[in-house]
């Protein structure tokens, strides 16, 4: 049996064991270039993906023919890293065709840390799953 005092002792260190601080982590923000879509713009989907998920197909279309038409559109991904930081990418497809890719790594704890935008042409989908450019000029990091 054990007596009043180790039986405190064992509550006391089990208790302590189980203390979780967490650290704060940078919550996914809106790149500043994703304002809310102007009147007469499609919207191609604002998606969340987890690990593994790729966007779908319909999204990627929406955006590919949007600046075939030269329409204005907005489609936005937030997918985690390897790590499961998010980085959310905003492609804003402009009335003249071009789409402006706007990628948010601000939570990225491994990555550049930084919103960085591009100016691209061109889109076309790659593997059934993303987006690729015949050319894309970078802008200085926003």
């Amino acid at each position: 049996m054990w007596n009043r005092g180790a039986r405190t002792l064992a509550v006391a260190l089990l208790l302590t064991g189980c203390v979780v601080q967490s650290t704060p982590t940078a919550a996914p923000t809106a790149p500043p270039s994703a304002q809310p879509a102007e009147p007469g713009s499609h919207d191609c989907g604002t998606l969340l993906l987890r690990q593994g998920q790729t966007v779908p197909t319909d999204a990627l279309r929406c955006v590919v023919e949007a600046a075939d038409n030269r329409q204005q559109a907005r489609l936005v991904v937030t997918q985690p890293t390897t790590e499961g930081d998010p980085i959310t990418t905003t492609y804003a497809v402009l009335g003249d065709g071009r789409v402006e890719v706007t990628t948010d790594a601000r939570a990225d704890r491994f990555g550049s840390g930084r919103v960085e935008r591009q100016t691209c042409t061109g889109p076309s989908i790659e593997d059934g799953s993303r987006l690729s450019f015949a050319t894309c000029v970078s802008g200085a990091p926003v």
